[in-house]
């Protein structure tokens, strides 16, 4: 099956912030020394077509005067664009639906179960308390750039300011501007990077 996933990375450019998702996404699909795979695969949108091409042009279409074509989505948004929240917003809303949905499958098994039907794992009711727990997988949309699973509106609230006030610092210790590099002018910025998983 496939999954539109996004992955929350800082970076420079749109460039610098497609290798870090790529970088997460590679832990994801079991690439690298003490990496499990929860991933069969990834693609992201400037490395092939994507079956989630049109259903992120339709989120940041809605509610703006222009309509995205689906075939100049771009592979990476910055958070701070109303494309990049519009596309974190929808993710957060498929993951809340997402454990809701399982939330409400477990509690409904799990209501006229002993602790021992549930330790038997009667009407398969372990798989739903897993997918509750889990912190990678399908039931988590939203990740950070080191392929942690953001689970909780909080979490990601979290992240966001973190990659905010990274970005949000003064160049040059003093705020003299001559102490100011040639990496300071290109400061980091937050961005989102979807990705269509297979699992």
């Amino acid at each position: 099956m496939h999954q539109l996933i996004r992955v929350l990375v800082p970076g420079t450019t749109q460039d610098d912030a497609l290798a870090r998702a790529h970088s997460a996404l590679d832990k994801l699909v079991g690439v690298g020394v003490d990496t499990a795979s929860v991933y069969d695969y990834y693609g992201t949108f400037d490395q092939s077509d994507s079956r989630y091409k049109p259903h992120v042009a339709n989120v940041i279409s809605d509610g703006s005067s222009e309509t995205v074509d689906e075939t100049t989505v771009a592979p990476a948004f910055p958070l701070d664009s109303e494309e990049g929240q519009a596309l974190l917003d929808d993710a957060l809303k498929e993951q809340t639906e997402e454990f809701g949905d399982t939330l409400s499958k477990f509690q409904s098994k799990v209501d006229d179960l002993s602790v021992e039907d549930v330790m038997n794992n009667v009407d398969g009711v372990r798989f739903h308390l897993g997918q509750l727990a889990e912190c990678r997988g399908p039931s988590v949309y939203i990740y950070n750039e080191y392929g942690g699973g953001l689970v909780s509106p909080t979490a990601v609230d979290k992240y966001v300011d973190r990659l905010h006030n990274a970005s949000s610092g003064t160049s040059g210790g003093d705020g003299d501007a001559a102490a100011a590099t040639k990496e300071d002018d290109q400061m980091s910025r937050g961005w989102l990077v979807p990705a269509d998983v297979h699992f």
